[in-house]
């Protein structure tokens, strides 16, 4: 075997491993909901008025809350969320948000800690 053709077949055995690996993470991040900040609140049964007033604060205290549970180390993962319309952006803009698993404490702990959604969390 020539050395040009060692290195095609163990590129493609690269490739191959590659491949059987990421398809075992999607399943894997299929599996585990990711939710928003503004998801959680409306699950614990916050009106969309008071999200769009003071979901970016009480965002801020969960990512505080993530971070903490971690030593800092890691940061929450982000995804892409549509703004509603206004004057200067009548179809939204894209902003970037972070988002958690369904079951991750930080979501209740930031929230306790933010004053205005402590009331809405059951004692």
């Amino acid at each position: 075997m020539s050395a040009a053709a060692a290195r095609r077949a163990r590129r493609r055995a690269a490739t191959s491993a590659l491949r059987t690996r990421r398809t075992d993470n999607r399943a894997h991040r299929i599996a585990t909901t990711r939710v928003k900040v503004s998801d959680f609140l409306i699950s614990i049964g916050v009106d969309e008025g008071f999200i769009d007033r003071y979901g970016s604060w009480a965002g801020r205290h969960i990512a505080a809350a993530y971070r903490a549970a971690n030593h800092g180390r890691n940061t929450p993962l982000w995804a892409r969320k549509r703004t509603k319309p206004c004057k200067n952006a009548p179809k939204g803009r894209w902003i970037k948000v972070n988002v958690y698993r369904a079951t991750d404490p930080a979501l209740v702990t930031g929230a306790r800690q933010y004053p205005r959604t402590a009331e809405y969390l059951p004692a």
